[in-house]
């Protein structure tokens, strides 16, 4: 940043700084006016300088090949001559311009290329787009802001926006994005750094701690101003959500939060974290004062803390890891142990020797087997770790290499199982409080005495280290980055032993496991192995060797493609197998910050209600976000047992909720306890999902696929195999009717697949119905599947529902659960596992369990899976075994099913997203789309259509039928309004934008509404409130229900997928992105976006902060989330 003549001339940077935080730019202006310093560049940023400029040099040269007609711009003219002969060299078509120069009014910066391209501009027949080098290979958020903002300087010079931007990274790989997908984004940032600019003088802010400090060259001054305050902000454990409701209620220093008199109801805290954050107060209060460090001795909870600590054994081990970020899954480059060898204590690291995965495998091998020898000399020994990144880095690595090296796994489960792992850092914050502002490895060093002598500092640091290891293969840092793991290593030992000598004598050590008998250890390296039959190990290394010897340069992607399928079933359940376990180690308070979990549940009587087949106790539990749902088992997450049945959720605003659970007479001497957290059960066996994959592998290792002809089609991404449809051709007319188009379509399918993708309010479910009826109309045996009961009982309906109407008996069958029976016409619900006689039926339908059973082997014509965009591929594969052809219908822009396991390759993807590859909708040569909706009127569709379907979505003229006359204005009849609201402090509820719901709710209720030439008042059926979190709902159904009683329609989106009403009101709740409670996917999701605007059918109304769009960004993917909501900004109302 600089300033000329009173004017402020920015760069990228800086407006990456300001949008991360506004207080950056206000030590810039310091920075400049001197009255602060900055450190000096260190050697190692001068060397990645100088490496970054080879880099680009060295691209320079080879482009210069390619590029004939090329010119560099010279660095040493003035700002203003480099921009007009970057002008010049543009209007003059080079092929290939280096350093140009690029300007808009203040903002400024040079680009490394710009290549010439063949989309027409004011410049003529063609335009230019930005290519620029980075030497790192770990992209940024920050890099792509650099090169939008280049694109969008290059977009007003040619008149044509760019549609493509490219990185050249440090292994010279290029990356190509659009620049669509980031522009939105960047205006809103620039917009709103150019007002600040202008205001400057009056900008009233103080630093707040954000995700950026780690980042930011400013951290010091930071600390020195919260420091001089004593700032609330330097209580250890605080939140920002807590921050903003104590400085609401005056409380802004340490000093006022430890002598507060204040209660927490008074603060709209949760007691005991307010009891926690205050004593944390009256720790570091003291510190300050007296200049004493302080440290307390909790008594913990039983099970908890120091009862979680292991006796000493002369063979424990104290590990940690070195991982350098990628988008998938960190590379796990260095492993560190020190233990006792021959009595003395010594150091010895694992170095991937080169930056690919074989060396992160071949480490990882010589890990596991290190561990395996050496808990055969010492079985009671564990393994210390501070925090959870080292267990979980093992137990992912030992999932993605276990098809080549099941040892590791196999080992690893070993030591998971027998509790080896031992996180201190878990521990340490269960046990002790101590007075410094964080519980880091490095803070609380102190306390016993360890002093550190490498020259990296933070995990950070180490990072670039790396980096530069990676470019230059520097000894020296390589020295560095394992000195400075050594330490860690060291250091966990050393608390180990404070911890000791601190345990309490009342409190005994963990409870050791039986020790393994020698006789009794496996001989072999695999387990659960028969004397007739393969263990899965041996089944999974014998397919991955096979698929190896398969391999040849034609097919070699394809192929290391299909490997990442071995086991796929199995590992996408081991992280959901493993959570179980890992709630164990959490408090009740930890545990409400799962998602999975309803957590810190009050026993209200210990004398349940009698009911005829059993009792009922009651719990109240604090407003939390949580999936579990009524009927579901209810399992301690402690104990790891059953406890009953959820008989119903009762949530009353704010705190007041009510889990009620069912315990059958045959348990009625069950001691219910007095404080519980529910959570998942271990997940179900999919032995038979990977059996069935593994058919399909076998049969591409044998017959090149040929016996799974759709399989085959469908992984090659081919067109359809249709008969009489031309390959490439289009299959359907959008513009003429499609459920007869489509019909013909998928009877004549020749084994093979087809996608049908169904938008928001188009009839798929109706669609796919006509379609099965006429197949069974041919006599096809078609089966019907998805991944919930209830999705798949919704499209059974509707087939009986059109056969009715159309005179079509017909017999079909449903694997059901026994509590889910349902009054069919012509489908039989069974619900035993007896055998099938496949002459009875036409229509089979159930769940993936089902059609991956053996005898479901190719017995279908056609498997139809519905909302196939929540579908792994891999159970796709496997439930396909069962079919000659498959339909996938779906829309993978509604909501999804993440995978928890952190799959490579296609393996990560559910079907449709990978037959869509990176287009959001099917391309007509592929598959068919359902153009028409018949639920959004002509202004929601076509921002729907717009930023999620590629304008290909319509309006159908029904619509037109519809109105309503709300009387709210500026908010129109009809279309999506985006009201900005301003608040602090809120997470998961904010009583700002409930207020202004329940304002709107009732100013809507009882006005006009006409549907063709019929009119009526709009009820509470009429009008939808969606919030990303219960919390938030909670709190508006309860001022809603005050009112309204029972009848409103209130919940997260996921409560609404598939339904629809007039008026939707969309309430945001959250503050500011530091004050989100989970990651920034879930809360700016592009598809439960679409899904919460599209149930709308005349007026959508979406309330949030803009202060949300303003915030450090962690990942590419989450850039192009947030700009998905920087479009909603063109439909900004001042509705009050």
């Amino acid at each position: 940043m600089r300033i000329e003549k009173n004017k402020y001339l920015i760069s990228p940077s800086d407006l990456n700084n300001f949008v991360s935080c506004k207080f950056t730019i206000k030590n810039e202006i310091k920075f400049y006016n001197k009255e602060i310093t900055k450190s000096a560049p260190s050697v190692n940023d001068k060397l990645w300088r100088e490496m970054g400029i080879e880099h680009e040099k060295n691209n320079f040269k080879k482009l210069k090949n390619q590029f004939k007609k090329n010119i560099s711009i010279n660095s040493e003219l003035s700002e203003k001559l480099r921009f007009e002969e970057t002008v010049k060299a543009m209007k003059k078509g080079y092929d290939l311009i280096y350093h140009a120069y690029l300007i808009d009014e203040n903002l400024r910066g040079e680009s490394d290329f710009l290549i010439k391209c063949d989309m027409p501009s004011d410049l003529g027949n063609y335009s230019y787009e930005v290519y620029d080098t980075k030497i790192t290979r770990n992209l940024r958020p920050r890099h792509i802001t650099q090169i939008t903002a280049y694109s969008d300087m290059l977009g007003k010079i040619q008149n044509a926006l760019p549609e493509k931007m490219y990185l050249i990274d440090g292994a010279n790989e290029k990356h190509t994005f659009k620049t669509i997908e980031y522009i939105d984004l960047f205006n809103h940032g620039k917009k709103e750094f150019s007002q600040f600019l202008s205001n400057i003088t009056k900008q009233k802010i103080y630093p707040e701690k954000c995700s950026f400090c780690n980042l930011c060259d400013w951290r010091d001054e930071c600390d020195k101003i919260w420091e001089n305050d004593n700032y609330v902000n330097l209580v250890a454990g605080t939140n920002k959500s807590q921050i903003e409701k104590l400085k609401k209620n005056k409380v802004r220093t340490v000093e006022q939060l430890a002598k507060t008199k204040l209660i927490a109801t008074d603060l709209k805290i949760n007691s005991e974290s307010f009891e926690k954050i205050k004593s944390q107060a009256m720790l570091q209060e003291d510190k300050r004062k007296s200049g004493e460090d302080k440290i307390i001795i909790l008594d913990p909870d039983y099970g908890k803390g120091f009862y979680k600590l292991p006796k000493p054994d002369e063979g424990d081990i104290f590990f940690d890891i070195e991982g350098y970020p990628r988008m998938d899954r960190p590379f796990e480059y260095l492993h560190g142990i020190y233990y006792k060898d021959k009595g003395k204590l010594r150091f010895k690291d694992f170095w991937a020797k080169k930056y690919n995965r074989e060396s992160e495998k071949n480490i990882f091998i010589e890990l596991i087997n290190f561990f395996e020898k050496h808990f055969e000399k010492y079985p009671n020994a564990h393994i210390y770790h501070y925090a959870p990144y080292e267990k979980r880095a093992v137990r992912e690595l030992a999932a993605a290499y276990s098809a080549e090296f099941p040892k590791g796994d196999i080992v690893n489960d070993n030591l998971l199982r027998k509790e080896k792992y031992v996180d201190l850092f878990n521990i340490v914050k269960q046990c002790i409080r101590t007075s410094e502002k964080d519980m880091s490895l490095k803070s609380i060093e102190k306390f016993y005495n360890f002093e550190r002598k490498a020259d990296i500092v933070k995990a950070d640091d180490s990072v670039v280290k790396y980096e530069n290891w990676i470019a230059t293969k520097n000894e020296k840092n390589k020295k560095d980055i394992i000195s400075y793991n050594e330490e860690d290593c060291i250091s966990t030992y050393q608390l180990r032993e404070f911890l000791v000598k601190n345990k309490p004598d009342n409190i005994d050590w963990l409870k050791k496991p039986e020790p393994v008998k020698k006789e009794d250890q496996e001989e072999t390296k695999y387990r659960r192995k028969t004397p007739n039959k393969l263990s899965r190990e041996e089944v999974e290394l014998d397919l991955n060797n096979r698929l190896e010897k398969k391999k040849n340069k034609s097919n070699e992607d394809f192929v290391e493609n299909l490997k990442n399928f071995i086991g796929f079933h199995w590992k996408s359940n081991k992280p959901e197998f493993w959570e179980v376990f890992d709630r164990a180690e959490k408090t009740h308070l930890e545990l409400e910050d799962d998602t999975e979990c309803i957590a810190n549940c009050v026993l209200i009587d210990d004398k349940p209600k009698v009911i005829d087949d059993g009792f009922i106790y009651s719990y109240r539990f604090n407003d939390q976000n949580y999936k579990l749902k009524e009927g579901k088992a209810a399992f301690d997450a402690h104990q790891i047992k059953g406890v009953g049945t959820i008989y119903s959720i009762e949530e009353k605003f704010p705190d007041k909720n009510i889990v009620k659970i069912f315990v059958s007479k045959k348990r009625k001497n069950i001691e219910m306890p007095s404080l519980l957290t529910l959570g998942n059960n271990t997940p179900p066996q999919v032995h038979q999902h990977d059996q069935a994959l593994n058919k399909f592998l076998n049969d591409y290792i044998e017959n090149d696929g040929k016996n799974y002809k759709s399989i085959m089609d469908m992984l090659k991404r081919s067109n359809p195999d249709i008969t009489g449809v031309k390959k490439g051709s289009n299959l359907i007319d959008e513009q003429k009717e499609l459920i007869s188009q489509s019909t013909q379509i998928v009877k004549n399918l020749n084994n093979s697949y087809l996608s049908i993708q169904g938008p928001p309010g188009t009839g798929k479910t109706y669609s796919s119905a006509n379609i099965i009826i006429e197949l069974m109309k041919a006599g096809k045996k078609v089966g019907v599947t998805s991944n919930s009961h209830e999705a798949i009982k919704t499209l059974l309906i509707a087939i009986e529902q059109q056969a009715e109407k159309q005179n079509f008996e017909f017999s079909g069958m449903r694997k059901a659960r026994s509590s889910d029976k349902y009054d069919w016409k012509f489908i039989k619900d069974i619900t035993t596992g007896k055998p099938l006689n496949f002459d009875d039926y036409l229509l089979y339908a159930g769940t993936s369990w089902f059609f991956v059973d053996p005898r479901m082997n190719k017995t279908l014509d056609y498997l139809f899976i519905d909302e196939a965009g929540q579908v792994a591929l891999g159970t796709t594969i496997a439930n396909a075994t069962s079919a000659k052809n498959l339909v996938l219908i779906g829309d993978q822009m509604q909501l999804s099913q993440p995978m928890r396991a952190k799959h490579i390759g296609y393996a990560k993807l559910s079907s449709l997203d990978f037959i869509l590859e990176d287009n959001d909708t099917i391309p007509p040569d592929k598959g068919i789309f359902l153009n028409n909706t018949r639920r959004l009127n002509k202004k929601i569709c076509n921002y729907i259509s717009s930023s999620f379907y590629d304008s290909r979505l319509t309006s159908d003229p029904i619509t037109k039928t519809r109105s309503v006359n709300l009387k709210l204005d500026p908010i129109k009849d009809e279309g999506l309004f985006y009201v900005p609201i301003d608040h602090t402090g809120c997470s998961q509820r904010s009583d700002e934008e409930a207020d202004l719901i329940e304002k709107t709710y009732n100013k809507i209720i009882n006005k006009e509404f006409k549907v063709d030439k019929n009119s009526g008042k709009i009820s509470p059926k009429d009008i939808m409130v969606v919030a990303p979190y219960n919390a938030q709902a909670n709190n508006i159904r309860e001022r809603l229900k005050k009112k309204f009683k029972d009848d409103v329609r209130v919940g997260t989106i996921d409560l609404f997928q598939g339904q629809e009403a007039k008026v939707v009101l969309i309430s945001m709740t959250t503050s500011d992105v530091e004050s989100l409670p989970r990651h920034k996917d879930f809360f700016f999701s592009r598809n439960r976006l679409n899904v919460a605007i599209s149930r709308a059918e005349c007026v959508a109304i979406i309330i949030f902060n803009e202060n949300l769009l303003l915030a450090s960004i962690n990942s590419i993917k989450e850039m192009k989330l947030m700009n998905s909501f920087c479009k909603l900004l063109k439909f900004k109302t001042n509705y009050k």
